[in-house]
């Protein structure tokens, strides 16, 4: 007799198309806990982020609703907005908490999983000579058929080493390189979903 498993339904809304079809392409390499049902929506860009957090909080679908997204470059002026509007939005300053980030972006996280870097800008033309090294796609620009190419080469091995290698980033969103990703990650690995529970309660202010 199967036994049926009780699902935390968790939605990440995404920056854009290179964070959706990571965070896609991690979900496909099973790494995170079978009790946790992860939906990753894209907003297209970081402005567009709140609208598609508070329409899915709004719908009440999920357990739980986090947003993932780079900080760029600074002065961080749309990724300050974006925490200013949630923690408006929620009369609660629970962006810290849900708020998962990048600095200076995502190619940071992706890039860890074949060796440990630090990234000092966004751009693709600086960063497209490491890309070429580490993962042999040439003049990286984001297009659908590179950021398909590197994703294939994201694993369930090179999670590990990605994860081993981010753990030595700060966590503080105006330092770069520096990240609060692996929280997530280690999350999604729990086998105990009472970290579901602690962030809804938080974000309610119920806890």
């Amino acid at each position: 007799m199967n036994r049926i498993i009780s699902q935390k339904k968790i939605c990440i809304v995404c920056e854009g198309y290179e964070e959706f079809d990571y965070l896609t392409r991690l979900k496909e390499c099973d790494v995170w806990n079978i009790i946790y049902s992860v939906k990753i929506k894209n907003a297209q860009s970081i402005d567009n982020i709140f609208a598609v957090y508070q329409n899915e909080f709004q719908n009440d679908n999920y357990d739980l609703i986090v947003v993932y997204c780079d900080t760029e470059m600074p002065p961080y002026n749309q990724f300050k907005l974006l925490n200013k509007k949630i923690n408006h939005f929620h009369q609660n300053d629970v962006a810290k908490d849900i708020v998962f980030f990048a600095n200076p972006c995502t190619m940071q996280i992706i890039l860890s999983h074949f060796q440990k870097i630090s990234l000092s800008t966004n751009s693709k033309s600086k960063n497209a000579t490491l890309i070429r090294k580490l993962t042999g796609v040439t003049e990286y620009n984001a297009k659908k058929s590179q950021r398909a190419a590197i994703n294939a080469k994201v694993d369930s091995k090179n999670y590990l080493t990605m994860k081993e290698n981010i753990s030595d980033l700060a966590t503080d969103s105006g330092i770069c390189p520096a990240t609060n990703f692996i929280t997530l990650l280690n999350y999604l690995e729990s086998d105990d979903s009472q970290w579901v529970t602690r962030l809804a309660n938080k974000i309610l202010n119920d806890d």
